[in-house]
């Protein structure tokens, strides 16, 4: 019975561990989706709401492949080194495919487009996981006394 109960711990354990590594992997795209509508809200009150909307759509071509690919790493991060390089390799390739690939939408779709604010709304996106890089690193390192 106790053996039944120390299994039961250290399942419970892993499963911690594992949704704590997915939510890691998550939240440069949670940090992009912050980012794009903090800037979509001063666009909004500066420029009006074309403008927000382009930045909005900005961001949204880099966010969604960029949840995709955070995704499908989040759900091979137990593979092989290999395996998860490969991934990561082609994951990127099909990121960048299917950024430009909305973009060329929402140019083909929506007409005659701002182009400023949805670039500046890929720009936001693209640039907010390295503040996430930065945030995470900061809650890893020890402190170092002065």
């Amino acid at each position: 019975m106790a053996t039944h109960c120390s299994i039961a711990a250290s399942d419970a354990g892993a499963s911690a561990n594992r949704t704590t590594e997915s939510l890691r992997m998550l939240m440069p795209v949670l940090l992009q989706i912050v980012s794009v509508l903090v800037a979509a809200l001063m666009a909004l009150l500066v420029s009006g709401a074309s403008s927000a909307g382009f930045l909005a759509l900005g961001g949204a071509a880099a966010i969604i492949p960029n949840s995709l690919f955070a995704l499908r790493l989040a759900v091979q991060r137990n593979r092989s080194a290999a395996s998860f390089t490969v991934t990561f390799l082609v994951g990127e390739f099909l990121k960048i495919g299917i950024t430009v690939g909305l973009l060329f939408a929402i140019h083909r779709w929506l007409g005659p487009v701002a182009w400023l604010p949805l670039l500046i709304g890929l720009i936001v996106a693209l640039k907010a996981p390295l503040f996430a890089v930065l945030l995470m690193r900061e809650r890893t390192l020890p402190s170092v006394p002065h």
